[in-house]
């Protein structure tokens, strides 16, 4: 009877852990992007990455991106934005930090939760904006392209799982390595790309007003 009794558990407890395995890789860590502003790599990416730092550590690290445009914007004011942010943390569970894209209002901010305010205060999720997402912000509306917001969005997401990392003395697996600069190797990779597409169609434009010229 004994033995029947630990089989049984043994099946149970076996489902329950394939059951908390499916729900981690089937969870996703992005929420919003109504309008495809993520490209899919990047988004293949965040889950991948996402899932290794929940497994290891505990921590669910998201992307909030709020891009349906709205007129007049809804979360034109600070107060509307923060609003946001403590209706998303409510509704997930702790530890858990995200990092909100307001594109319409061209605005990224990094918040986690009370838990993870030892060495995840504002300070340090400021510093991770300012050095590894700022600098790579584009300043002219022809550059705001998925390309480039995936670019700038990564290279925080990939900084945050560093941090993260750091505090577990844990490195993922799933991450980019990063340069002296602060810039990772996907981020780098689209920069050149972008500039040589830039070259391409400047040439590509000579080329066509001089032969209309002759």
């Amino acid at each position: 009877m004994r033995s029947v009794f630990g089989l049984i558990f043994i099946v149970a407890f076996g489902l329950m852990v394939c059951s908390a395995e499916q729900e981690v890789l089937h969870k996703s860590y992005i929420i919003g992007n109504t309008q495809h502003t993520i490209t899919p790599k990047s988004q293949e990416f965040v889950q991948a990455l996402s899932a290794e730092i929940f497994q290891k550590t505990g921590i669910k690290a998201y992307l909030d991106i709020i891009d349906t445009i709205t007129i007049p914007s809804i979360y034109s004011t600070k107060q509307a934005r923060k609003l946001h942010q403590q209706e998303v943390l409510r509704s997930l569970k702790n530890p858990c930090v995200v990092i909100f894209l307001f594109l319409q209002e061209r605005k990224i901010e990094l918040v986690s939760s009370d838990d993870l305010h030892y060495f995840l205060d504002e300070k340090k999720l400021e510093s991770i904006y300012f050095d590894y997402m700022a600098p790579l912000l584009p300043e002219k509306e022809q550059d705001i392209t998925p390309q480039r917001i995936s670019a700038v969005i990564l290279n925080g997401y990939s900084e945050l799982a560093d941090v993260i990392g750091h505090q577990y003395n844990i490195v993922f697996e799933n991450n980019f390595e990063t340069n002296e600069e602060g810039v990772r190797t996907f981020v780098r990779f689209i920069m050149y790309a972008m500039l040589i597409i830039l070259l391409g169609l400047f040439f590509l434009a000579h080329f066509s007003r001089k032969k209309n010229t002759i």
